[in-house]
């Protein structure tokens, strides 16, 4: 009887063994040297600020045992916006002998949370050889793109007093009292949002508005708010109606200079124009 079932038995576990090997997809092997280059993670969302100097992506080599240095490629590919404008990278990276895990550098440049005030950017890393290791398995269940969203992180303190000049686009005395330079504060309310007194710039505050119309000091003071530098404001207005932001208009801080531009423009009767606020 026994005789019988080793019979019986030995074909079974060569057909498992067999089943076994013809599944391997390369994942499984004996060798602890054997293994291939990949992201541990899809994606990397970055807060940039002024003093941000480097971001690191790290990647790994799964082989358990790593004996020798290896040096991968990799290219950056744009999706929103340019990284070119951001950052700069070598294309090139190592994991050190003895170690799993190596990290694709990226320089940030001085300019980086500037250009974010315009646009987030967005931009893949694709590794592309790592010398004799693998990149990826063949059926392409592994990481070897990862995405890195870049986002701005920078807000600069706005109160205090500037020097405003603004050019008007439209109002009933023109073209008189065009530009106009005075002298005003922002000020900071000190949750997030600024105060201005009189966001015309003059024309409503001590110019032909006050004479013609009976408008003051509170007559066209609007709070708004600055958003990674870029300036903006609801639900406020003037005597005659709202004001919102100039279609097309700019309305930002430039991180370089603290100069603070703004574009407005009254619903009721058109009055718009650009403030130009420059720190005294």
């Amino acid at each position: 009887m026994k005789k019988i079932l080793k019979t019986f038995i030995l074909p079974l576990i060569l057909v498992f063994a067999y089943s076994c090997a013809s599944d391997d997809d390369g994942r499984f092997t004996s060798d602890p040297e054997f293994g291939w280059i990949e992201f541990p993670s899809a994606s990397t969302t970055q807060s940039v600020n002024n003093e941000l100097t480097l971001i690191t992506v790290p990647f790994v080599t799964t082989a358990p045992i790593n004996k020798s240095d290896i040096t991968v490629s990799y290219t950056i590919t744009d999706v929103v916006g340019s990284a070119s404008d951001a950052v700069s990278a070598s294309g090139s990276a190592k994991i050190l002998a003895n170690t799993n895990t190596g990290l694709i550098e990226l320089n940030v440049l001085p300019t980086a949370a500037t250009a974010l005030v315009a646009s987030d950017i967005t931009f893949d890393i694709e590794i592309t050889s790592a010398g004799g290791t693998d990149v990826g398995l063949p059926d392409g269940s592994s990481t070897t793109t990862h995405t890195v969203n870049l986002v701005c992180d920078l807000t600069l303190d706005l109160g205090g007093m500037y020097s405003v000049t603004t050019n008007y686009g439209f109002h009933d005395f023109l073209p008189s009292f065009n530009p106009h330079t005075e002298v005003t504060e922002i000020i900071d309310n000190g949750d997030g949002t600024f105060f201005i007194q009189d966001f015309s710039g003059g024309l409503y505050n001590g110019g032909p508005y006050t004479t013609a119309y009976g408008t003051g000091a509170t007559s066209f003071d609007v709070t708004f708010s600055n958003s990674c530098n870029k300036i903006q404001w609801t639900d406020q207005g003037d005597p005659w109606g709202a004001v919102i932001p100039l279609n097309g208009g700019v309305n930002e801080v430039d991180v370089a200079t603290g100069v603070v531009t703004i574009s407005w423009f009254c619903e009721g009767y058109g009055e718009n124009g650009v403030s130009v606020y420059t720190p005294l």
